[in-house]
């Protein structure tokens, strides 16, 4: 689903079917900007232009171009971004389904441990080069049409969540609560 506003931003939607619930974008303009918003997922933008000026949770923070902004799930944020020449934002909506935090396989009569709540408080900005590169490479991944499993994205959302704090964490597929068809 491609959306134009008066020349302004050209927004494109994908739901990749192999992860439902999973919602990808790309806006392509000179700016781009929302009011005071909340979603029940996980978002992760990626400007890769323009520096975004982010309030997230009471706080105000800055992306530079190419950094990763991650505003956990329940967090009231608004983005703003502009540059004077044409920048792409890329976007990702993770479902909290998916953020089923684990400390990896149980030994035989060990108990499952408490969940862990994942990325309470604020946002956060990520300006690291490689990660940036993994997202965007990843984005375009799943942006291909049919059932298409891409094992980056487990390992993306773990590298992500361990960075931000959230103890030692091991996202594997079979901790979400679906399965990924082939």
């Amino acid at each position: 689903m491609a959306m134009e506003w008066d020349g302004y931003a050209t927004a494109q939607v994908w739901r990749p079917e192999s992860y439902p619930g999973l919602v990808l974008y790309r806006v392509r303009g000179r700016a781009s900007s929302q009011a005071l918003h909340v979603h029940d997922e996980l978002q992760l933008t990626l400007d890769a232009g323009h520096l975004q000026e982010v309030s997230c949770g009471g706080s105000r923070l800055t992306a530079p171009p190419g950094s990763l902004v991650v505003i956990p799930p329940g967090e009231v944020h608004a983005l703003r971004a502009e540059g004077g020449r044409p920048g792409v934002l890329y976007g990702m909506l993770v479902p909290t389904v998916f953020l089923t935090l684990g400390a990896g396989p149980l030994a035989a009569g060990e108990e499952a441990a408490p969940r862990e709540e994942p990325l309470l408080g604020g946002g956060a900005v990520l300006d690291d080069p490689e990660v940036a590169r993994d997202f965007v490479a990843l984005h375009r991944a799943l942006r291909v049409p049919g059932p298409v499993v891409e094992p980056r994205f487990w390992t993306l959302l773990s590298s992500l969540l361990s960075r931000l704090g959230v103890g030692r964490v091991v996202l594997r597929p079979e901790d979400a609560a679906h399965q990924a068809t082939p």
